[in-house]
């Protein structure tokens, strides 16, 4: 039930665009990995955006973070709420035989006409709100990593959007890249200012911050990376 359209695709449906890529570690373009990006589009007309990242990367995780993404999905199109949907996921997660079960995940459904999104994040750390006038939002997790042994007990946000505000968001492939041998992290900074720059150009800034982030890094890409950003049309 997840997007089938290819991974760099912008969409645009009812009130809301979006973008995202996903590319596994060592800059394989295609097959299989731990990170997980796609929107949905959901009975009710409103429109779902999810990330996900699996612990560990390359094709192996592969498995796990499709699974993932196929419980939230169905989750999500029975209208069950982005919180109850990450819910679902953390009981699969525990009942698993990933090698490694643990996961971070963003689940955010767009509600155009309101210009809201009601979203739960299962500690996800690159998260936030992009003004086009640079300011950020931090949209700090509402719930642990899935997957943990201590009880979870996900929790759903609602956040206000302008069409002026894009939602952003990334896996740590993206913000914690960083050239051999140093700590000068890409960062919420980096990821923030290639968002930026790729809008202002009218280009794809999934690509465009992939791109950045990799550049960054000095051309390498040491873990699988994952990005979905979206903005809500003007009326």
């Amino acid at each position: 039930m997840t997007s089938t359209l290819p991974a760099w695709v912008s969409i645009t449906a009812p009130g809301i665009q979006t973008w995202h890529t996903v590319r596994a570690a060592g800059g394989r373009r295609r097959g299989p990995c731990g990170d997980h990006a796609f929107a949905l589009r959901l009975r009710t007309g409103r429109t779902a955006v999810v990330l996900i990242d699996v612990a560990g990367h390359g094709p192996a995780c592969g498995p796990t973070s499709s699974a993932l993404g196929e419980l939230i999905s169905s989750s999500l199109d029975r209208d069950a709420s982005p919180a109850v949907a990450l819910g679902c996921a953390d009981a699969w997660l525990r009942t698993s035989d990933a090698k490694m079960p643990y996961a971070v995940a963003f689940v955010g459904v767009f509600h155009p006409t309101h210009q809201t999104v009601v979203y739960a994040s299962a500690g996800h750390d690159c998260a936030f709100v992009l003004n086009d006038d640079g300011r950020v939002q931090h949209l700090a997790p509402t719930t642990p990593m899935l997957g943990i042994p201590v009880a979870l007990y996900p929790c759903d946000a609602v956040l206000r959007m302008e069409p002026h505000e894009t939602l952003v968001l990334a896996t740590d492939g993206v913000a914690d890249s960083r050239p051999a041998e140093s700590i000068d992290f890409f960062g919420t900074t980096g990821t923030a200012r290639a968002v930026a720059q790729s809008l202002r150009a009218g280009g794809n800034p999934a690509l465009d911050l992939l791109a950045s982030a990799r550049a960054h890094a000095g051309g390498r890409q040491v873990d699988d990376a994952g990005i979905m950003i979206a903005r809500i049309a003007p009326l």
